[in-house]
C-alpha cells in the first residue's frame, strides 16, 4: 500500500471525512498506465477520523486494481457511516453517450442500458458500470468482492462514483480493514472485457471449478404455489416419466412447512412428510430438490416465539415484522439475525436434517435479498436502523455468516442454488444462481426474463451456474381448479408460438430446466415443448451478441444469442416485437436472412469450422 501524503480530516460535530487524492506521485509509483486514472478521492464519513491508504496496481489481465485500506489510528472505537470513492474521468462526456449498469440481483435490478443524459436515482449497480465513449472504446469499473460493504457504482458529474453505506461498521483502535476490491479498465472489446471480469471475480473468490449440472424435470411452484399435495407430486412424476424418461430431477418448492422458519416440521396433509416424497424421487433415480426461505421466519413460528433473539430488531428494540396478505394466508415475516450463533446453529440443524434424515441433496434457498439491510428496510419505512446481536458488523457480514453456516451444513457434495439474491455476497458459497426474476405463463414475462438472465452471461459458467427459472407453457385451457390463484399464474392466453419462444430460450441458457405446469392437463403440443427443451444439453457458455442494442427498458430483450456446448454451437434468434423482422446471419454461415414474424423464434445449429470466439467477434454488436 502507498500511504497518501496529502490526507487530511475535516470534523463536523461527531462526523468526519477522511479524504485523500492520488495524483502524479501515485502514477509514478504504480506505473505509467495509472496516469489514466488521476486524482482518485476517498471520502469516509465516520464518528471520528479514519485514516486511508490506497494503491492502484496493474493486474496480469489488464485491469487496474484499486485497493483501499481504512484504519482507526485513534484510541477509541469508531463507527463508519458512508464511504465514497470518486474517480474523475479524463474524457469529456456528452449526454448522448451510452452506458450499461450490470444486473445486481435476480429480479429487481436487471442490466440497464441508458444514456449519460437520462440517468435517474436508479442508475446504479452493485456489480459494474461500463461506458461507451465511442465505437469500439469502452471504460469500465467493477467490484471483485462483497465481503463487508455493498458497493454502488454510478456516474456523477463526469466521474465514476462508488459508494457504500457503512451500516454501523465499527473499527477498534488500531484495526484496519479493506474496502471492496475495485477494478478499472479501458478496452476496445466489451465482450472480452466482461469475460475477463467474470474470470477475475472467480479467482478473487476462490472459485476454480463449478459443479457440473444438467438438471431436467418437474417442480411444484408455478402451477400449485404453496398449495400442493403429495398426490399432485406423484401424479406429475408419473406423467413426467411417460413424457421424458430422461428427466433426472423433481423439486419441492415453498409451502411444505407449517410456519416459515420451522424447517424440521412438515404440514400434516403431506403424509410421510418430505422424507416420503424424497424417497419416491430417489427410488426413480432422480435428484430431490427442496426449497426453503433461508433468511426469514414468521412471527407465528415456534423458533420465533422461543428465540426472538435470533431475529433482527429495529432502532426501538422491537422485532421487525412485515405483514403481507397472500391469496392463501396472511404472512408475518421476521428476519433471521445470523450474527447470533444460535440463529446460525438453528438453520444448520434444519439443513442437516433435510440432508441426513430426509435425503435432500439439492437445496434452493430463496428470498436471500432479505438477508441484507436495503431490502429489509425497503417497505418498512419505520425501520430507521437495525439492531443485531453483533452491532459491530455490517449486514453484508451478517449475510455471509449465514451463508457460511448453510454451505457447511449442506456439505461439499450437495448443490446450493441461490434465489432472489443480490449476487455479490453470495459468490463463493453457491453452486447455481437464479439470474432472472420469477417466470409466469404470460408472454410479457419472456423478453423481460431474457434480458435479466442474459445480462448476467459473464457470470454464468465462471462464477456460478445460471438458472433461468421454470419452463411454463400453459394457458387457461390447460388448467384445472388446483392452479395457483395468484394473479399472473392462471387464466392466461399464451399462444403456441409465444410458448415456443420461452422453450427456445431455455435451450440456450441455464443448467436447470424444470417444467412447472400440470403435466396431466397440459395439452400434447405443449407437452412436446417440454420434451424438446430436455433434448438440448445445458450450454457451457451463452453470449447476447446484441448487448449494446437492447436493454433500454426491462422488456427490451436480446434478439441474437450465441451458445456453445463443447464444440457444438447454436444461434438463437428471437423477435420479441409484434412486427416481422429480418436478421442478417451471413457470419453464421447462413446465406439468406432469417425472417421471423412477431413473437417468433428459431434455433440454428452451426455447421461450419469457425470457432465460437471467432463467431462471437463476427456477430456481436460493436
Amino acid at each position: 500500500m502507498i500511504p497518501n501524503p496529502s490526507s487530511f480530516f475535516k470534523k463536523s460535530f461527531l462526523k468526519s471525512h477522511a479524504i485523500f487524492a492520488v495524483g502524479v506521485l501515485l502514477a509514478q509509483l504504480a506505473g505509467a498506465a495509472d496516469t489514466s486514472w488521476p486524482d482518485i478521492q476517498v471520502d469516509v464519513k465516520a464518528s471520528q477520523p479514519v485514516a486511508t491508504t490506497q494503491s492502484l496496481k496493474e493486474e496480469a489481465n489488464g485491469f487496474q486494481r484499486l485497493a483501499i485500506t481504512l484504519s482507526n489510528k485513534g484510541k477509541e472505537p469508531l463507527t463508519i457511516e458512508k464511504i465514497t470513492v470518486r474517480i474523475p474521468l479524463a474524457e469529456k462526456l456528452t449526454k448522448d453517450q451510452e452506458l450499461i449498469y450490470g444486473g445486481s440481483c435476480m429480479g429487481r435490478t436487471p442490466m440497464l442500458r441508458e444514456n449519460v443524459g437520462s440517468q435517474t436515482k436508479k442508475s446504479s449497480s452493485h456489480m459494474y458500470e461500463m461506458l461507451r465513449i465511442g465505437d469500439g472504446k469502452y471504460l469500465f469499473a467493477g467490484s471483485l468482492s462483497w465481503r463487508i460493504f455493498l458497493p454502488n457504482f454510478t456516474l456523477n458529474d463526469g466521474a465514476i462514483e462508488i459508494w457504500s453505506h457503512g451500516e454501523g461498521k465499527q473499527l477498534k483502535p488500531g484495526q484496519s480493514i479493506q474496502y471492496e476490491q475495485i477494478v478499472l479498465k479501458r478496452s476496445d472489446d466489451w465482450l472480452a472485457l466482461l469475460d475477463q471480469f467474470g474470470a477475475a471475480i472467480a479467482v478473487e473468490n476462490g472459485i476454480s471449478k463449478l459443479k457440473p449440472a444438467d438438471y431436467k424435470g418437474w417442480a411444484t411452484w408455478d402451477y400449485y404455489g404453496r398449495v400442493f399435495t403429495d398426490k399432485d407430486v406423484y401424479k406429475n412424476m408419473d406423467a413426467l416419466n411417460k413424457l421424458a424418461p430422461e428427466a433426472n430431477m423433481v423439486q419441492i418448492d415453498g409451502g411444505w412447512w407449517i410456519e416459515r422458519g420451522d424447517y424440521q416440521t412438515v404440514r400434516p396433509n403431506l403424509p410421510g412428510g418430505i422424507k416420503a416424497i424424497v424417497s419416491r424421487i430417489k427410488s426413480e433415480g432422480k435428484t430431490p430438490g427442496l426449497h426453503f426461505d433461508g433468511f426469514r421466519g414468521d412471527a407465528a413460528s415456534e423458533v420465533c416465539k422461543a428465540h426472538p433473539e435470533y431475529f433482527l430488531h429495529d432502532q426501538d428494540g422491537k422485532m421487525i415484522v412485515e405483514i403481507k396478505k397472500m391469496p392463501d394466508r396472511v404472512m408475518t415475516y421476521t428476519y433471521f439475525d445470523y450474527s447470533h450463533p444460535g440463529a446460525r446453529a438453528h438453520i444448520a440443524d434444519c439443513i442437516r436434517n433435510m440432508k441426513e434424515n430426509w435425503g435432500v441433496t439439492y437445496f434452493k434457498v430463496d428470498f436471500m435479498r432479505y438477508g441484507l439491510e436495503n431490502d429489509i428496510k425497503l417497505k418498512k419505512k419505520h425501520v430507521k436502523s437495525i439492531k443485531a446481536h453483533d452491532p459491530t458488523i455490517t449486514g453484508v457480514e451478517r449475510f455471509r455468516l449465514g451463508m457460511q453456516a448453510m454451505r457447511e451444513a449442506m456439505g461439499p457434495d450437495s448443490y446450493f442454488l441461490g434465489c432472489s439474491a443480490v449476487f455479490g455476497p453470495c459468490i463463493g458459497f453457491v453452486d447455481g444462481m437464479r439470474t432472472g426474476g420469477d417466470i409466469h405463463p404470460r408472454y410479457e414475462a419472456f423478453p423481460e426474463r431474457s434480458l435479466a438472465n442474459l445480462g448476467n452471461f459473464y457470470l454464468s459458467g465462471k462464477v456460478f451456474n445460471g438458472d433461468a427459472d421454470y419452463v411454463v407453457f400453459r394457458e387457461a385451457i390447460d388448467e384445472d381448479e388446483s392452479v395457483s390463484k395468484e394473479d399472473v399464474k392462471h387464466g392466461g392466453s399464451m399462444t403456441l408460438n409465444e410458448a415456443q419462444m420461452w422453450a427456445d430460450f431455455n435451450k440456450v441458457y441455464g443448467v436447470t430446466r424444470l417444467s412447472s405446469d400440470n403435466l396431466m392437463t397440459l395439452r400434447p403440443e405443449r407437452q412436446a415443448l417440454v420434451k424438446e427443451v430436455f433434448q438440448y444439453p445445458a450450454m457451457d457458455e451463452t453470449v447476447p451478441l446484441d448487448l449494446w442494442k437492447h436493454g433500454k427498458n426491462k422488456g427490451d430483450g436480446f434478439e441474437l444469442v450465441l451458445a456453445r456446448k463443447g464444440k457444438e454451437v447454436y444461434l438463437g434468434v428471437f423477435n420479441w416485437g409484434d412486427t416481422p423482422k429480418e436478421y442478417d446471419v451471413a457470419a453464421f454461415g447462413k446465406a439468406k436472412p432469417v425472417k421471423l414474424d412477431g413473437r417468433h423464434s428459431v434455433i440454428l445449429k452451426y455447421d461450419g469450422k469457425v470457432s465460437f470466439a471467432e463467431l462471437c467477434e463476427k456477430l456481436k454488436s460493436k
